[in-house]
């Protein structure tokens, strides 16, 4: 895993990304670095890499050193740099749905958006509630259970 920094040539404006692997072509999945390449075109980009991790490093220790990065270089603040804060992009606990909040313990809530961040990190896209993840899986279960296939072996 690696941390790395997306600058705007000609502003200095900053994105602070992290990823699994060191892909040149990555240059990060935040919507507003996603809106500046747009707008100024990926060729008036730069990028460097920051830190470099273990791959059994803890998510939540790479995280902690994203936004160390983040508040280092201020590029949640859009005067210097293209971040949202990382805990505006984790999901919160309030869009649980009241059945979900009963179910679960805030170490099982702890994990399962560590689950989350991962794979939207291998997929490369925002992560999702917690209660949208946990209705996939339920849809997934049912779907699994009631196949045509479950139901011949029984």
């Amino acid at each position: 895993m690696n941390i790395f920094a997306v600058i705007h040539n000609e502003s200095g404006r900053m994105y602070i990304g992290h990823s699994v692997n060191n892909s040149p072509l990555n240059f990060g999945s935040g919507k507003y670095i996603k809106q500046a390449i747009k707008k100024f075109g990926i060729d008036n980009f730069s990028k460097k890499n920051l830190e470099s991790f273990d791959m059994n490093e803890p998510l939540s220790n790479v995280l902690e050193r994203v936004e160390f990065w983040i508040k280092k270089y201020k590029t949640d603040n859009p005067e210097y740099g293209y971040n949202e804060s990382v805990t505006d992009a984790t999901p919160k606990k309030k869009k649980l749905t009241k059945k979900i909040q009963v179910l679960l313990t805030p170490e099982d809530e702890d994990n399962l958006n560590q689950v989350i961040i991962e794979k939207s990190m291998k997929g490369k896209s925002k992560p999702i509630s917690i209660s949208k993840y946990v209705r996939q899986l339920i849809l997934e279960h049912i779907v699994n259970e009631t196949s045509l296939e479950n139901k011949l072996k029984k």
